[in-house]
């Protein structure tokens, strides 16, 4: 079954409130969106809310989609150690074809997913700050 769509949703763990946030990225064959959300972005006027999205034909892009997918699967049938308590989580969900979703929380830093996450950087537009989730 083909997976049409990749979700990754983080946020910050333990960290000054000023730093706190939630955020959240969807990938797909053609297209990429990224949302985050501060806790208060009153306390840091560098913590702000931001929101942006991308679509393409670009078959580099969907090359890069099916380099991710094989990645997650590799991320979905491994156990994850946890070995911090105090650090963000990160929720892979991901859709298949006939819409069924499927989803792992794993309580890590965003390095574990290095390899994953170098080739999802690759596919965010150059004028867009790193999604923070997947910034390590």
């Amino acid at each position: 079954m083909e997976i049409i769509k990749i979700v990754i949703k983080g946020s910050s763990g333990y960290v000054p409130i000023h730093e706190a946030y939630n955020d959240k990225l969807v990938i797909t064959p053609d297209s990429i969106k990224y949302e985050y959300k501060p806790y208060d972005e009153t306390i840091l006027e560098t913590n702000t809310y931001r929101k942006w999205s991308y679509k393409t034909t670009s078959p580099i892009f969907n090359a890069l989609y099916k380099e991710v997918v094989k990645e997650v699967e590799e991320i979905f049938n491994h156990k994850i150690e946890i070995w911090a308590k105090d650090v963000g989580v990160i929720e892979f969900i991901i859709t298949y074809e006939d819409k069924n979703k499927v989803s792992k929380t794993v309580y890590t830093t965003n390095d574990t997913f290095i390899d994953c996450f170098r080739l999802i950087k690759r596919m965010v537009p150059n004028c867009e700050y790193i999604p923070t989730v997947i910034d390590y």
